[in-house]
């Protein structure tokens, strides 16, 4: 892969950060005796700048990957059954954070063998450099093995390091051991955290826990309930996370609990982490609203009004509202304060209303592209929480999750706890944190002087709920309704745990759109049903089981045919996943 071989970009990032030269690098990589804190922080902010894709809202994640793959495959995202629907080639790997694993794994073996480099008194001093990089790795390699299955690993990087081509092509290894590594090795990592030395640079160069040692054994054990929780429902590793998921539990480890303990990275004003909210949302189509989510959160459904007092505070600071008939919006350039637009003096009647994978063709064709100025359908609202925010913090692991695999793990009984506490917990710490970014926004829609009807007056048609009236009352009774029944009162057809997975996918609203689809092929949970895509020439005529490896991996590891081509498609279910996720037709 020709990518392990690249290191200039990690030579910039560490230029980035400290402004250190090429020529300075090697000097002090070439004689150990130099090589101390001053190196392995910098090396530290470069490898983990390499998971950007995966944990920032970057411009190739939500302009390709996650508006164009994930978040239809997760139906968190409106979209149109057009061919290749499911998966579109022509963007299948832009914002794949895949495209910089290779990478990724390299620096952190350069940096293991800087590391081992170091005389014997200076490791407990620079070890935390390591174990961060390595932590943060683990979090994108989960992901991406959610993809994949197999990948290379031990062999990334070898040829750099050590100058054997024989390793220019690493082999792959299987997924499930690499699963089983990971989930042992965070296991070791928390150990080390709760012990050793805060290397005396690492806050300067942390740019995800500030140097906060608690907050990295948080990040550390929240992120191996995420791996054991998903391996832990079926297939051969069920029962290791499910010991895994009663050992964190049950025991003295500290996790994400609470929105100040969210572990995420916050915009810098220059540089690499330069990165608004949702920055890449700039195609019109890219930013449909989902009927799934719009309906399981009003009364109404999809295509009602919302009520103030009534609906989920979240859906009208997720999404702006369409017009009732596809009219051309009128010129309001305020924002709506209170629940009905009518009586806020809006001209047009307007409604909440989304697409959805079993939105007939014909049916989308003509409210999207006939209907006069693309007006029938809400958008992801911008210059709100997350789209156009300059004060977004970018979110690897949010508190809510956690109260919802705590809830769902209490529920399934595999430890003793109260999942509808958790569940009603993980309702409030979702609902808080919505707020606390519409909040802190840096602009509103009002300052948005684009007058044009897809980013101007239509995106000013949009509500903002009394935030007083959602207060914890509020909050445990509409937790305390959802336990039982969808929003639109009628009974869950599997009880409980459907509740708590259909709340934990609204939750993640269009932010996890991957985390949200290896939730559904684990558990089936919310139940949706995916029509087939209507052209026959469609790669994908149903939504992927797994994906394709990315096509610089096709082309250029030798082994790849001999290794994985064979189930190198969309159908292969994998080993901790269900064939039957969703409803409606499947390979």
């Amino acid at each position: 892969m020709k990518k392990i071989f690249l290191y200039s970009a990690l030579l910039a990032a560490m230029v980035t950060f400290n402004g250190c030269s090429e020529d300075d690098f090697d000097s002090k990589y070439k004689d150990p005796s130099k090589v101390s804190e001053v190196t392995l922080d910098k090396m530290m902010s470069g490898c983990m700048l390499r998971a950007n894709d995966w944990a920032c809202s970057t411009y190739g994640r939500y302009f390709g990957y996650d508006p164009q793959l994930m978040g239809k495959l997760a139906n968190s995202l409106g979209f149109t059954l057009s061919g290749s629907v499911y998966y579109h080639d022509e963007y299948e790997d832009y914002g794949q954070p895949y495209n910089n694993y290779p990478s990724m794994v390299t620096d952190f073996k350069k940096m293991q063998e800087v590391y081992d480099a170091l005389p014997d008194e200076e490791k407990p001093k620079n070890e935390g450099y390591l174990l961060a990089a390595e932590t943060h790795l683990y979090g994108m390699m989960i992901f991406i093995l959610s993809e994949y299955n197999n990948i290379p690993f031990s062999e990334i990087g070898l040829v750099a390091l050590n100058g054997d081509v024989s390793y220019a092509n690493p082999h792959y290894e299987d997924g499930q051991q690499l699963f089983e590594m990971i989930l042992d090795r965070l296991g070791e990592i928390d150990k080390k955290f709760a012990t050793i030395e805060k290397p005396s640079a690492f806050g300067g160069q942390d740019f995800i826990n500030k140097g906060d040692m608690m907050l990295w054994r948080r990040y550390v054990n929240s992120l191996r309930l995420r791996a054991a929780l998903r391996v832990s429902t079926q297939g051969p590793l069920a029962s290791k996370g499910q010991a895994i998921l009663k050992e964190i539990l049950e025991g003295d480890y500290p996790i994400v609990e609470d929105i100040e303990q969210n572990i995420k990275i916050a915009r810098q004003s220059s540089g690499p982490l330069d990165i608004e909210g949702g920055s890449g949302f700039d195609w019109h189509n890219l930013q449909t609203g989902s009927a799934e989510m719009i309906n399981r959160m009003q009364k109404a459904g999809d295509g009602g009004v919302w009520v103030e007092g009534q609906d989920d505070p979240r859906l009208p600071l997720m999404y702006c509202m369409a017009t009732a008939n596809g009219e051309q919006p009128t010129d309001k350039e305020s924002e709506v304060t209170v629940g009905d637009p009518l009586k806020a003096g809006i001209a047009l009647p307007t409604v909440f209303r989304g697409a959805s994978a079993n939105t007939n063709y014909d049916t989308f064709n003509d409210m999207f592209f006939n209907r006069l100025n693309r007006g029938y359908y809400s958008r992801v609202r911008r210059n709100g929480f997350f789209w156009g925010n300059k004060n977004w913090d970018h979110q690897i692991i949010s508190s809510f999750e956690i109260q919802f695999v705590k809830a769902e793990v209490y529920q399934r009984g595999w430890v003793a706890g109260d999942a509808k506490a958790a569940f009603k917990e993980g309702i409030r710490q979702s609902i808080k944190f919505i707020f606390k970014y519409q909040n802190s926004r840096s602009v509103t829609e009002t300052d948005n002087g684009d007058s044009d009807y897809l980013n101007g007056k239509q995106q000013r048609y949009v509500i903002n709920p009394d935030q007083s009236v959602y207060d914890d009352v509020w909050i445990d009774q509409f937790a305390e309704a959802r336990w039982s029944t969808h929003i639109n009162g009628t009974p869950y057809t599997d009880g409980n745990l459907e509740a708590i997975l259909e709340q934990k996918w609204v939750a993640f609203g269009y932010l996890y759109c991957g985390e949200q689809w290896c939730d559904l092929r684990r558990t089936g949970y919310p139940r949706m049903y995916y029509e087939k895509d209507h052209d026959v020439t469609a790669l994908t005529p149903y939504p992927c089981n797994r994906l394709r490896y990315i096509a610089k991996e096709r082309s250029y590891n030798i082994h790849f045919q001999d290794e994985v081509a064979a189930y190198d498609n969309y159908s292969d279910v994998l080993f901790w996943a269900k064939a039957d996720w969703h409803d409606g037709p499947a390979w």
